[in-house]
C-alpha cells in the first residue's frame, strides 16, 4: 500500500484519522512541526503498540528545510491547515510544490462547508491551486466542527456559555471523528479522485438548541451567549488568539449567522455506510467536558 502522509496531528481530524488508517492496514507518516509531541500524543491516545508501524516525519509548514525529507516516499497526503497561518501562498503551497515534485500524487484537503462562497478564506487558495497542480485531489468539506465547542471554545464552554457570534442560525453540526473516518476511506479506496465531499451530520440546529441538548443530556445548564461579531473579536484577542484566526472564525459564523450554514447532505453517510454521530452521541461521549469536569 502507498504511504500515506498526514499533517495535522496532533488535531481534531488528525489524531483520530491516523487511528482511523491504520485500522485499514495503512502505512502512515506523520508529518508534524514537533514530531516528538506528535508521537507522545498518539501515544496517549492509540497506546505505544499501536505506533510501531508509524514513521514521524519534520514539517514546518514556512520552513522550507523540512520539506524534502518530509514528503520522501509519500505518495498520498492529508493536507490540514494550520489555524495559525492565513497566508497561504507564502507559507503552504510552496511545501505543496515539493510534495509534487517528491511524488506525491494524491491530495485529500481538509476544507470547508460554503468554501466556494468564502474565495477570500485561506482553504479557498489551496483547493484552487490543487485543482490546477496536476494530482488527484479530494475536498472534504465539513460542516462546523462539534470538537470546537471543547476545544477552542472550551473555556467559554465550561462557564457554562457557547459563546460564539452566529445569530439564530441553523447549522448541520458533524463530529470530527466521522470525518477522520471519511478521510480514511478517501485515501484508502479507489473512487474519490478530483472530488468534492460537503460533509455535515444528519440533523440542523441552531446554537441555542446545540445548548439545550447538552444541557438535557449532561444535567448542566448551558447557555447559549450569542456575542457580537466585534465582541467575539474583542474576547478572543484578550485570550491570546491570533488576529487572523480569529477572522476565520467570524467568516465562518457569520456564514452561521446568514442562514447559510444549515444545509444538510448525504455525502458523509455515503462515505461512511451507516448515520453520522449526532449532537446527542457527542454530549454522552463528552459529558465531562461539557460538565466543567474535566480539562
Amino acid at each position: 500500500m502507498d504511504l500515506i502522509g498526514v499533517t495535522g496531528v496532533p488535531g481534531n481530524v488528525g489524531t483520530p484519522l491516523v487511528a482511523e488508517l491504520l485500522a485499514r492496514g495503512a502505512r502512515v507518516r506523520v508529518l508534524a512541526r514537533r514530531p516528538d509531541h506528535a508521537r507522545q500524543v498518539l501515544g496517549d491516545v492509540l497506546g505505544e503498540g499501536a505506533l510501531a508501524g508509524v514513521e514521524f516525519g519534520h514539517l514546518d509548514f514556512g520552513n522550507r528545510r523540512t520539506y524534502v525529507a518530509a514528503f520522501r516516499g509519500v505518495r498520498r497526503l492529508f493536507v490540514t491547515r494550520p489555524p495559525q497561518l492565513s497566508q497561504v501562498g507564502r507559507d503552504m503551497i510552496p511545501a505543496l510544490d515539493v510534495a509534487l515534485g517528491a511524488g506525491v500524487e494524491q491530495m485529500a484537503l481538509l476544507s470547508l462547508q460554503g468554501v466556494e462562497r468564502l474565495r477570500f478564506v485561506p482553504h479557498a487558495k489551496l483547493e484552487a491551486y490543487m485543482q490546477e497542480s496536476g494530482a488527484r485531489y479530494t475536498f472534504l468539506r465539513p460542516s462546523f466542527f462539534l470538537q470546537n465547542l471543547t476545544t477552542t471554545h472550551l473555556p467559554e464552554l465550561q462557564r457554562g456559555e457557547i459563546y460564539v457570534p452566529a445569530g439564530g442560525g441553523r447549522t448541520s453540526f458533524v463530529d470530527v471523528r466521522d470525518v477522520a473516518e471519511a478521510g480514511a476511506v478517501v485515501l484508502t479506496e479507489g473512487g474519490h479522485e478530483n472530488r468534492a465531499y460537503e460533509l455535515t451530520g444528519s440533523e440542523s440546529l441552531t446554537y441555542g438548541e446545540v445548548a439545550a441538548h447538552f444541557s438535557a443530556v449532561t444535567g448542566r445548564p448551558i447557555r447559549y451567549a450569542d456575542p457580537s461579531p466585534l465582541a467575539f473579536y474583542r474576547h478572543l484577542r484578550a485570550r491570546g488568539v491570533a488576529p487572523g484566526q480569529i477572522l476565520v472564525m467570524e467568516a465562518i459564523y457569520g456564514v452561521a449567522r446568514l442562514g447559510l450554514a444549515g444545509r444538510v447532505t448525504p455525502d458523509l453517510a455515503r462515505l461512511l455506510g451507516r448515520s453520522p454521530r449526532t449532537v446527542d452521541d457527542f454530549a454522552r461521549d463528552h459529558a465531562d467536558l461539557i460538565r466543567g469536569e474535566g480539562a
